[in-house]
């Protein structure tokens, strides 16, 4: 048998645009001077070349601070208003009080969409039919405020400033208006699998003129980072089967540490963070982080295999890769971190000749603290490809610790080889004759 290792690589996903854009188009009929304002949205992922909708990515709701603005009078007009989205058929909000909704956003002046404000206060919105959208006792998706009227565009100012944010939350979120600062509490603020509906938290700031009563374009960036892992093999004569390390279901295991002087040590890490976004500068907001009173964890990371289990063989031309489908939404880590991970990853060789499988148990690689530093807005790839030699062992019999960090010196897994063969010398049968 050969040798097999699996080696790890992070890559930093910075092809491309570095934010997110949400076009948010105004709302409903009504006379030129009276157009309210209403909002439709797409989301723009890091990658430039990858665009989904917002909804696609669960999130239902954003936050709004607006301010109307002509010389030095500034007026509130939104004051962490919910904004929420319907599809029409219950995923969502509740649309039926809304006079802006429709199906799809029109043109930069029909003032119709699927994202809507009104009627969407506390003291208003009263759904508990589920199958028309959220229900008001679903209350991490509630407004902060009791009412919620339509607004309008307010032509004997300059300019509508907005200050934006996702997901929505009531509490753990405040705008200061003499800093122009969106202050966030780590409750607001956690790290998850999957679930960007309350968490991948998101932020932009621009300025409209009120006149052209046209689209609003908001430039999201994201507070925290996204982290993914794919896998490829390069070992002749076989293909890599990934296997749950232990048990069905546990996945590829990622288990928090440090390394100092050869010594494998748990670790915790940060799963909420605080931050103070600074948005005077509507073209360029900036995010100071914040671990006072954050959530930190010894937790594993855990990752499911991927649905193709058979990675991709390393070729001469593009690489081809598998994916955890399993998606981790990050919060940053404290600059001069020293946490890394030990990844437990367990696997089958099967043999191209002759289907011969070959079980390897919780091989393990330790990626270090400089390349597990999460940065806002960064997306960080893991990219494991195996090839020979393995930490992991093909004893059936091996007691698996995933949350042990320590990673073995020496490669476990060993092929056959032949070596010293030798002839006996013939035995001597004498006969008399």
């Amino acid at each position: 048998m050969r040798k097999i290792f699996i080696r790890a690589v992070a890559l930093l996903a910075l092809t491309g645009c570095s934010s997110d854009e949400l076009v948010n188009n105004q709302g409903a009929g009504g006379t030129e001077s009276q157009t309210p304002i209403a909002f439709s949205v797409n989301k723009r992922n890091i990658t430039r070349a990858d665009i989904t909708s917002l909804e696609a990515n669960k999130h239902y709701n954003f936050g709004i601070w607006a301010f109307k603005t002509s010389d030095n009078d500034k007026v509130m007009v939104m004051g962490n208003y919910l904004v929420g989205y319907s599809d029409g058929a219950g995923k969502g909000y509740d649309k039926s009080a809304s006079t802006t909704w429709n199906s799809t956003s029109g043109t930069d002046t029909d003032h119709m969409s699927p994202w809507f404000y009104e009627k969407l206060g506390t003291a208003e919105y009263l759904n508990e039919d589920a199958t028309k959208g959220y229900t008001k006792s679903q209350t991490d998706f509630m407004s902060a405020n009791e009412n919620q009227y339509l607004r309008y565009w307010d032509l004997a100012y300059n300019n509508t400033v907005f200050y934006a944010y996702a997901p929505y939350h009531s509490q753990g979120v405040t705008f200061d208006t003499t800093t122009n600062t969106i202050n966030v509490a780590p409750s607001a603020n956690t790290a998850a699998y999957d679930d960007p509906t309350l968490h991948e938290f998101i932020y932009a700031a621009t300025s409209v003129k009120n006149a052209d009563m046209k689209d609003v374009k908001l430039h999201f960036k994201h507070l925290g980072a996204q982290v993914k892992l794919n896998f490829c093999e390069d070992i002749p004569g076989y293909k890599v089967k990934i296997i749950d390390v232990t048990d069905a279901g546990s996945g590829i295991q990622a288990t928090p540490a440090t390394l100092a002087a050869g010594a494998y040590t748990k670790a915790k890490y940060y799963t909420s963070c605080g931050a103070a976004i600074n948005m005077s500068s509507v073209t360029a907001p900036t995010a100071t982080i914040s671990h006072t009173d954050a959530a930190t964890t010894e937790d594993n990371l855990v990752f499911q295999i991927p649905e193709d289990t058979v990675p991709a063989k390393v070729t001469t031309g593009e690489q081809q890769y598998v994916w955890s489908p399993t998606i981790y939404y990050a919060v940053p880590q404290p600059t001069g971190s020293s946490t890394g991970f030990t990844f437990h990853v367990s696997y089958q060789l099967i043999a191209e000749d002759n289907g011969e499988v070959i079980k390897v148990h919780d091989a393990r690689v330790f990626v270090p603290a400089d390349v597990v530093d999460w940065k806002p807005n960064t997306r960080y790839v893991y990219a494991f490809k195996f090839t020979t030699n393995s930490t992991g062992t093909t004893d059936p019999n091996v007691n698996i610790d995933v949350t042990d960090p320590t990673v073995p010196t020496k490669s476990n897994v060993y092929p056959i080889i032949f070596d010293g063969a030798t002839i006996e010398d013939y035995s001597t049968d004498e006969k008399n004759i």
